[in-house]
């Protein structure tokens, strides 16, 4: 478990400021790299929080873990002090998540899975007086492979004849991608990650071309609103003014009608996993069962001594080792750019594990999330999220070095910033799998063997114990910083 250390400054999250009525604050803890969660909240929040915190269902979604917990802070509390000084009326402390994803880094299933939280969330609220008046993904975190609502000033009352006034931004954020890789079979990871606010149905629209306009939901969730906004925007466009567009009064029924009817067509949406090399690695890996034992022996004597509180598994192809990490640590990042093998890991993860420790995201790792949105900071990269102790890099580097030409050096450089232990396996060019990478491609890499990338690996590390795999053609080491 992670220690109790002495704070540093309290600083606003870069992330929170779009929401006028409150803003969180970050706590690092320096020696374990955790942060405790803070936010101020102006009055009207705080006065709407107190009325929450008495509301059997919003207790319920606590109890259950689908929402994160949130407390009041005393006012003489020495950080709601500091933050009170700020101008805010109240302060929460919120219970911290392991660690912040992004929805373009999730498959279709944990994107799904987020939707049907936040529907559900949104139904019990409505059926209490309650609504939410946010849509957006970033709201909610996932602890292994369980999604959690993070945004808990969304929650406010219910006004009489309101309709969903965040359906166009569910549809954005959530349903549209959803549709598009179901039934189109279209990436959503590189669109959300260009669309930060969702994919706008002006623009959803041109990808739904002849018969996939009759898909399901299709005509009423993006079409119809496609082309609305364009009348719209052909109306008021240059120096004529904005028309009233108030929406009709609606019963609440009506409203939760319509969640319904979203909440099934979600269900119904879903993707077959393709047969790829990583989707199907757990059986199609070139490892006989004796060598293929002994690796997992090496990996299981690295965790079972590190004990690390976060391990990262990168390409972690449907996550053999993770699991085995798992047994071991607090929490595992599984982080492979295979779509259909971190979809099929957390599917196993979410149905079968009895750990909830594995957070499997789809990461490219020759091109990691990027610092991005407002000024650079409101979204940031992968790499000054995940704050790992340990490392697993297994039969990777041949695919950075001949598939993503990027050098040895300027990966383990990477490697090499994280500061941690790491398990590393080299395949060298005679395995069957480098062969199979060059065949087709122009003689360039031969710097890429075992004493090249030894002399590179000894540079910035110091080999604690390594073991031949393969007779030899491949090796896997144990290194730890210089």
């Amino acid at each position: 478990m992670k220690k109790t250390v002495e704070r540093s400054m309290t600083k606003a999250n870069s992330g929170s400021f779009r929401d006028p009525s409150s803003r969180v604050y970050t706590i690092d803890l320096p020696e374990n790299g955790s942060s405790a969660i803070f936010r101020g909240v102006d009055n009207k929040t705080l006065e709407n929080f107190k009325k929450l915190q008495t509301e059997p269902f919003y207790q319920q979604l606590e109890i259950e873990k689908r929402v994160v917990k949130t407390k009041l802070c005393a006012p003489d509390d020495p950080v709601a002090k500091e933050i009170l000084e700020a101008g805010w009326a109240g302060v929460m402390q919120h219970e911290p998540v392991s660690i912040v994803s992004y929805s373009y880094e999730w498959s279709f299933a944990m994107l799904r899975r987020a939707a049907l939280l936040h529907l559900r969330i949104l139904t019990d609220a409505l059926e209490a007086g309650w609504t939410i008046k946010d849509s957006t993904p970033f709201n909610i975190q996932f602890e292994g492979t369980a999604p959690v609502f993070i945004d808990i000033p969304s929650f406010v009352p219910w006004q009489e004849g309101e309709p969903w006034l965040a359906y166009r931004q569910f549809c954005c954020c959530f349903l549209t991608p959803l549709m598009m890789r179901s039934h189109l079979g279209i990436n959503h990871l590189p669109l959300l990650r260009s669309y930060l606010d969702g994919i706008p149905p002006v623009e959803a629209a041109n990808f739904f071309r002849g018969f996939s306009r009759f898909k399901r939901g299709v005509a009423s969730h993006i079409m119809l609103p496609a082309r609305v906004e364009k009348r719209i925007e052909a109306r008021e466009r240059d120096a004529v003014p904005a028309q009233d567009r108030s929406q009709r009064k609606v019963s609440r029924k009506y409203v939760l009608a319509l969640v319904e009817s979203v909440t099934r067509l979600v269900k119904s949406l879903s993707v077959n996993i393709e047969h790829t090399d990583w989707s199907e690695y757990d059986k199609t890996h070139t490892y006989d069962d004796e060598e293929l034992q002994a690796k997992k022996g090496f990996v299981q004597k690295f965790v079972q001594e590190k004990k690390p509180y976060c391990l990262m598994d990168i390409g972690c192809n449907t996550g053999t080792f993770s699991k085995i990490a798992a047994e071991h640590a607090d929490l595992v990042i599984a982080a492979d750019g295979d779509h259909d093998a971190v979809q099929k890991l957390f599917m196993h993860e979410s149905g079968h594990s009895v750990h909830n420790n594995i957070l499997p995201l789809v990461l490219d790792l020759s091109n990691v999330s990027p610092n991005q949105g407002w000024a650079g900071k409101e979204r940031s990269s992968f790499d000054s999220r995940a704050n790992p102790d340990a490392i697993l890099v297994l039969a990777l580097v041949h695919h950075i070095r001949i598939s993503a030409n990027i050098p040895m050096a300027l990966f383990l450089d990477w490697l090499r910033s994280f500061n941690c232990d790491i398990v590393i396996e080299f395949v060298d060019r005679h395995d069957e799998m480098v062969v199979k990478l060059l065949q087709n491609k122009t003689e360039q890499y031969l710097d890429y063997d075992r004493v090249a990338f030894e002399h590179e690996l000894k540079e910035r590390f110091k080999v604690r114990t390594s073991k031949d795999l393969k007779g030899g053609k491949r090796v896997i080491y144990h290194i730890e910083p210089q």
